[in-house]
């Protein structure tokens, strides 16, 4: 007799998303390829109020629904994982969903490769416009969006970091899974669908986000390449100020970050703090101040070569467009 399938849980994160969510829970249910059986599917409420809780009620009855009190931002994915049975969790938004042989194809990576990881490309409403090109993972993070997760890693490692409310929680993540020896595979012949356009940040974004990369790097980098990437992240803000003066608090917020990162401190191995020091993109141990500038420059007035697509195009190995593994031994 042939092995049964692997159990899924597909966990679903919701807030003040009721009519995406509808969309996606209707592609989940009715369109992916996998015994109904083998699967469950749970949606963690953080605390909507536009009536996602009675849509669910009144639509998808057979749909296990845990509603928090408050949003608690992406910890409520730690209650779904603490929750969910199966072999594999499939981690989603409200408003994006991913094609129907998503699992059949994830499972034949895990077992080529060995992966516990498993991430994929996010297309947005604009055909033209994909978030996974204006921000580019590689296999160093993944889009949190759509992603696939095995129980054994999250056995190992534990669920998201509850210290990032929102953003930069799967850079921390990867770091902690490819810390315990577990592989990260890249499918970017998968893409998910993201029911939204494309937006550059804000201000207050991208302050949140400087925070993020604060937090990770005095978590979990070694303690020289953290003092490197806090140093980075210092000049990239004082940089960008000049240009731009909505970014004045971007070094402040890296340091505020980088100070809650060094309380709860879990530093990863030696090969896989360097690995993200040289090559993650925003720790950019190759930072050059006036060619950064430069850059800077050049993007505002949308002219010039982007320094991202550069800085990605220079590590094909962890920025690839094929599907790509990633083990730091």
């Amino acid at each position: 007799m042939p092995a049964p399938a692997p159990s899924v849980t597909v966990a679903i994160l919701a807030y003040n998303r009721r009519d995406p969510l509808a969309v996606t829970l209707t592609k989940v249910l009715g369109e992916l390829d996998h015994p109904a059986d083998r699967l469950e599917v749970i949606v963690v409420d953080n605390a909507s109020t536009d009536g996602t809780a009675e849509m669910l009620a009144e639509r998808f009855p057979s749909v296990k629904v845990i509603r928090n009190e408050e949003n608690v931002g992406i910890g409520g994915w730690n209650r779904a994982f603490a929750a969910g049975r199966g072999d594999w969790f499939l981690v989603l938004d409200d408003d994006c969903y991913p094609p129907p042989d998503v699992l059949q194809r994830s499972f034949a990576a895990a077992e080529e490769h060995g992966a516990d990881l498993i991430s994929f490309e996010v297309d947005s409403t604009n055909p033209e416009e994909a978030f996974s090109e204006v921000y580019r993972t590689g296999v160093l993070s993944f889009w949190g969006c759509a992603v696939m997760i095995s129980r054994r890693a999250l056995d190992r490692v534990g669920g998201f970091d509850e210290g990032l409310f929102i953003w930069v929680h799967e850079l921390e993540f990867t770091m902690r899974v490819l810390d315990a020896g577990f592989a990260h595979v890249l499918l970017p012949d998968i893409r998910a669908h993201h029911m939204k356009a494309v937006s550059y940040p804000a201000a207050w974004v991208h302050q949140r986000n400087m925070r993020n990369w604060g937090y990770v790097a005095g978590k979990l980098l070694r303690p020289g390449d953290a003092a490197r990437a806090l140093l980075n992240l210092s000049i990239r803000a004082t940089l960008e100020s000049l240009v731009d003066r909505r970014h004045i608090l971007g070094a402040p917020a890296a340091w505020g970050g980088f100070r809650d990162g060094w309380k709860v401190r879990r530093p990863v191995r030696p090969e896989v703090s360097r690995l993200y020091l040289r090559h993650f993109l925003d720790f950019g141990s190759f930072i050059r101040p006036v060619t950064r500038l430069r850059t800077l420059v050049a993007e505002r007035g949308r002219s010039g070569v982007d320094f991202r697509r550069r800085f990605w195009a220079d590590r094909p190995r962890l920025y690839p467009r094929d599907a790509t593994a990633i083990r730091v031994p």
